[in-house]
């Protein structure tokens, strides 16, 4: 059976985390967002991170009968999560667990600093919204509105409560009338970087929302001296952030679950 630390006894996968540039990890290590499982309270060599849509396996791959709990575990609380590994070790544990039953997928990694933005470019995009549209910062309102559907939940989902979100996080919805239609939120945070959700409603897509959303999101972010990271799904997602300054750095590949994603 692995074990889930709650939020405030994580300092057991520090040096598990140790260097990591990756925003939802650091998060979880530092006990912001998240959910963390590993073999045994002290003295662990491996964990299970899962933040959102996104896992991590960190450590030492184990073998035997912790390998058989590591999987059950991934099952359970992982099964339509990107799944990334930390290293080629878990990259070939991973394929041998779940053989024939995992496949590769491409995402698509922006450069991780503050340094291309054009601030009056960002005023720009914020400020074409179509006429009727208002640009909003999310407060307790927005926030209960946002996690009502399922389009927009991404936008404060991975934060336990409204106070969690209010105290850690923030973002910017567009609105007609009183329904939400857009936004680009915190989807975790570290410290001193934030990790980008973008969405929009799918009768309001290719309007500029996301872009004037995302402009907004970028430049609190920058005035607050927080860097903002864009983690991109597909080729869409790349040219828009680029649109707002984002420089492209690489391909990477991690692994889904194909028998899970099926169901």
């Amino acid at each position: 059976m692995m074990i889930e630390l709650g939020k405030k006894k994580r300092e057991s996968i520090q040096p598990i985390c140790a260097g990591s540039r990756d925003v939802l990890l650091r998060g979880a290590m530092e006990g912001t967002i998240g959910r963390v499982w590993v073999p045994s309270l002290t003295g662990s060599s491996y964990c299970l991170v899962v933040v959102g849509d996104f896992a991590y396996l960190l450590g030492l791959p184990p073998k035997g009968e912790q390998a058989l709990d590591l999987k059950g575990q991934i099952y359970e609380s992982a099964s339509q999560a990107f799944i990334y590994p930390q290293n080629e070790m878990w990259a070939d544990w991973i394929e041998e667990q779940f053989a024939g039953q995992q496949r590769l997928v491409v995402r698509y990694a922006l450069k991780k600093d503050e340094h291309h933005f054009d601030l009056d470019r960002l005023r720009g995009y914020v400020a074409s919204v179509p006429k009727g549209v208002r640009l909003r910062r999310i407060d307790e309102r927005l926030y209960h509105l946002a996690m009502k559907e399922e389009w927009s939940r991404d936008l404060c989902a991975n934060f336990e409560s409204v106070e969690d979100f209010m105290k850690y996080g923030f973002g910017y919805v567009a609105l007609k009338g009183r329904e939400l239609i857009a936004g680009c939120s915190c989807y975790g945070v570290s410290e001193g970087m934030m990790e980008i959700e973008v969405d929009t409603r799918r009768d309001w897509r290719r309007q500029g929302l996301a872009l004037a959303c995302s402009a907004a999101f970028l430049l609190e972010c920058l005035e607050k001296g927080l860097v903002p990271n864009w983690d991109a799904v597909n080729l869409q997602s790349v040219g828009l952030a680029e649109k707002l300054g984002y420089v492209f750095e690489k391909e990477y590949q991690v692994y889904r679950l194909k028998e899970m994603e099926e169901r």
